[in-house]
Parts: C-alpha cells; structure tokens; sequence
C-alpha cells in the first residue's frame, strides 16, 4: 500500500457541510475573515503532514421560489462567504509543503483570465497549487452574472471540456520550454520563436493571443474533479487527478473506484495517474463510546431547516416539500446530481433526515487515534482509494485531534510518510511536476523538430 494522501476540506465561509454548527463554542469559522485563522489552519495541516488544503466555493446561496429565506441570512447558510483564491498566497507563505486546491467554475469564469490567476498561483507556491473544477449549477448564480439561461446539466460538462482544452493550449502550448532565457548580459529575457500565439475558436469560446505568463513550476495545475453522473464520471477520466468518488460502505465506494478506473483506462490513461479520494470526518476520544457523545453533542447544534436549504440550494429540490415517500431515484435536476445521486435508495423522509444530521459527510469515523487510524488503513485496502478528504466538526479543533492522535498512528503504520514529502504538489502525489503524455493536456505541448535520419 502507497502512502494515504490526506487533504482538509473547507471553504471559505462560515459554516462548511453541517448547517449550524457554527455556533458550537469549540468553532472557530466564525473567524474566517481573518488571515490569521487561516495562517494558523494552514501551519497545523503543513505540520500534521497533509497533502493540500481543498477550499470548495460556490458564487450561489439559497434561493426558494424566487426568495431567499431568513434563516439563510440567520444562520450563514452560504452566505456570507468570501473568495478563497485570495487566501492562497499568504498560506503558501506560511507553510513549506501544504498544497492548496482552489475551486473555480467553468461555467461563468473568462478562460484566460482563471488560467492566469492559476498560472500565478503556481508560481508563488512554487508548484503547489490545484485546480478544483466545478460547473456550476444553481439559478441564482444565472442572474448574478446575467447570463441569458440555465447552461443544461450534460452541455455544462462539454462547455468544460472545451475549457480545459483552451486552458491546456494556453497552459501548456504557449510558451516552449526553454522560451525563457531571463539572460540580463545579453538583454534578452525570451526566445521569440519559442513563444506561441494560441489560436481557438470553438463552440463555446474564441481565444486568439499569447498567453502572457511563463511557465510555472507545473504549467498545469493539478486537476481535481468530484462528478458522480455519467457525464462527470466521463470528463474526470479524461482530464482529472484528483477525483473525489462518494459513499458511506466499503463496497459502493469500492465499486465507484473501479468503476472509475476502468473509465481512465478507456479514456487512454493510466489508472495510476489519478487519486480516488473519499470524504472522511472522525472525531477522536479516549474510546468509542467517549467519541460518540462529542460526536452527538456536535450534531445537537444542526439546524435543520439552515440544512434544508442548504440542500435545495445545491440541487433545486426541497425535499421536505416533497411527499415523505417519494423515493429520490425517482427525482431529476439540472443541478448537482452528485448531491442527489448519495440518496439513491431512500426516500424524501430518509434522505432529508440523514443529509440534516450527517450533510455531505461520507464516512464518519469514531474511537481513538489507534482505532480511527486502523480503520483507515482498512478502507484503503478494502476499496482501492487512494485517500481521503477530512472534513471536521470543529475547526480548528478537530484538526489538532487528528493531527495529534491519528497521524502518528498513522506514521507508526507506515500509512503515511514518516516526515512529510516537498516538492510541488503533483510530485507529491505522482513524482513527477508535469503531467504525462498519456494527459489530453501533452496534446498542446510544442515539440523540438526531430533530427533528420541520414540516409544509409
């Protein structure tokens, strides 16, 4: 078994996936406008050894029949939240080996613009920046951009795909390796020949121009994706790393891995070059039974109509409106069908109480950091994930536990690396910092003209 990556995942608001916890006096989110926070947050996961930072972001907030409800506002169900792109800098400064992933939407963000800010990113974390790429889906967020409709579910993922094929043209076609030559001497900064214009006219999107940043560390940055339909199964074999897969037994998770696999295998990718990473929360105590009642005096501070929102928001669907049978295998959206894919199986009722109580939360482990590291280990090695994504209760409490207790059992199981590994983020988790060849990205690159053969 290969080292298990670790990422945190958070967003840069107030509450992350459990509505109202917020209030409990052990969270800190409330104080996410301060750098501080996040300087201190982001120290803690560089020293406990994780992968990145996974900041998840939506422009969106809760919208019911044309209105946004109070308790919205009440109990900061998405709103206020700020941009977490902006943080990226000073936590990259204030750690050595944290990766940060940042979401960005294919849907409303200018290509040029979002590949320049990435390109940015990665020059000033020296390489350790990722790219989650999301479509984004709620009407809302229509309007606030005035865009004249509702891009359909399945057109969104082929405005993305275009995306990031204009994205690797200008990421990885631009400029040839080599290009810069920052030769103060003989005053020439870059080999014009070396420097390409990057023309694209598509069905989407008409780009034609230099891109106007040199190349960083990874060119690329690493690209995460968490899709559950068809569609978004199909565009992350053919362009994702880091690929988040959902479920709360071995088994269906197991089954999503393979699954996904066998699609990178198809798409012509080597399945060893994208992670499956699941959502993990844990809530370490002295023994199970001490975890469970920090676990349930957690849980007594959701707020179940914040949470009900929170859920229509995502996938345009109230489920507490709906007919308590109603079996949610029977419901369809043009919004995030991976929130509503999770309650296959259950009805309206079922699925509104456990999305109240767990939110978007997979697995949840509890006992000791000997026990909760074990049963990790057994994950693992039951369903072929490569890691997982630690969602926490508390911030940054929960962190610290599992910084403190979980990780060196961890370490004592040779699970994770005994001291952190450097370098930028996709050597971290593949050993290399460009993508392979078999990435729809290598399509893009410049190549040397090959020496003519002389003749026999």
């Amino acid at each position: 078994m290969t080292g298990i990556v670790l990422g945190a995942f958070e967003i840069n608001g107030v509450n992350l996936t459990s509505q109202g916890l917020w209030a409990h006096p052990e969270q800190h989110t409330v104080r996410y406008t301060d750098l501080d926070y996040w300087v201190e947050l982001a120290r803690l996961l560089d020293r406990g050894g994780f992968d990145f930072l996974f900041l998840a972001d939506s422009y969106g907030y809760p919208h019911l029949n044309g209105e946004t409800p109070a308790v919205a506002f009440e109990q900061a169900a998405e709103i206020p939240k700020n941009d977490p792109m902006l943080l990226i800098p000073a936590l990259a400064l204030a750690t050595d080996r944290l990766g940060f992933a940042v979401t960005s939407s294919s849907t409303y963000e200018a290509p040029y613009a979002n590949a320049r800010r990435f390109a940015t990113l990665d020059h000033l974390t020296r390489g350790r920046i990722a790219w989650n790429v999301v479509t984004t889906t709620a009407t809302v967020v229509k309007d606030l951009f005035g865009a004249e409709r509702l891009i359909p579910h399945d057109e969104r993922y082929a405005v993305a795909e275009e995306y990031l094929q204009l994205s690797y043209e200008l990421f990885e076609g631009s400029w040839e390796d080599g290009a810069v030559l920052a030769d103060q001497r003989r005053r020439i900064y870059a080999d014009p020949a070396k420097v390409h214009k990057v023309v694209h006219h598509g069905r989407y999107f008409d780009v034609e121009g230099y891109f106007n940043c040199e190349p960083s560390p990874q060119r690329t940055p690493v690209i995460f994706q968490a899709g559950a339909s068809p569609a978004g199964l199909a565009f992350a074999a053919r362009n994702a790393e880091v690929v988040f897969v959902q479920g709360r037994n071995a088994e269906a998770v197991a089954e999503q891995v393979r699954t996904l696999h066998r699609l990178v295998e198809e798409a012509g990718r080597d399945p060893a070059s994208v992670k499956a990473i699941a959502g993990l929360s844990a809530v370490v105590g002295l023994d199970r039974a001490d975890a469970q009642r920090r676990l349930d005096d957690y849980l007594s501070y959701v707020h179940e109509d914040a949470a009900r929102v929170y859920f229509a928001q995502m996938t345009g669907i109230d489920l507490a409106a709906l007919a308590p049978e109603t079996e949610v295998s029977s419901l369809s959206t043009q919004q995030s069908r991976t929130q509503l894919t999770r309650f296959d199986g259950a009805t309206a009722a079922e699925a509104f109480a456990e999305f109240a109580r767990r939110g978007m939360r997979e697995f949840i482990l509890l006992g000791s950091g000997e026990q909760i590291a074990d049963e990790m280990v057994d994950l693992v090695e039951r369903t072929g994930l490569d890691g997982f994504n630690f969602t926490p209760f508390v911030s940054p409490g929960s962190y610290r536990d599992f910084v403190d207790r979980v990780v060196p059992a961890l370490r004592a199981r040779g699970a994770v690396p005994p001291v952190p590994v450097g370098g930028t983020l996709r050597q971290r988790l593949f050993g290399e910092s460009r993508l392979p060849g078999t990435h729809p990205a290598a399509a893009a690159r410049h190549r040397a003209p090959e020496a003519p053969q002389e003749r026999a």
